[in-house]
């Protein structure tokens, strides 16, 4: 496989071109490695049962880190976020399987939007 190394405009592109298109990208931003995927057999059909929980799921998820995500990040009171915020950032940083912060606090995040980074660093901070 050859090996490139993407321009910025490449570099910093996520997602689809255009909603028509069926060509993804996705770029690490830690290693900068640029992937692109495709939908060859979209699907037509409306959703199943079990795809609307997943989907339900899924979006419950986002929700309950983007929640997390606000409560804990650096503030005027707190210009490093809160502690629980910190140590997850240095933890994503000490590993190179997920690319974005958003996506390994909801790696990490329960049902009830608690963060569990293990070595008894849990907790949900301030999502009130």
């Amino acid at each position: 496989m050859a090996k490139i190394k993407p321009i910025e405009l490449i570099a910093s592109m996520s997602g689809k071109v255009c909603q028509h298109g069926d060509t993804y990208f996705v770029t690490n931003r830690q290693t900068g490695r640029v992937h692109t995927g495709r939908i060859c057999n979209p699907s037509n059909l409306p959703p199943t049962e079990s795809q609307s929980e997943v989907r339900e799921k899924f979006a419950q998820r986002a929700r309950n880190t983007s929640a997390w995500m606000q409560s804990n990040k650096p503030s005027g009171s707190q210009p490093k976020g809160s502690e629980l915020y910190q140590k997850a950032l240095e933890a994503y940083k000490a590993q190179h399987k997920i690319g974005s912060f958003f996506g390994y606090i909801a790696s990490l995040i329960d049902d009830d939007g608690n963060v569990n980074l293990g070595n008894g660093h849990n907790g949900s901070g301030d999502m009130g």
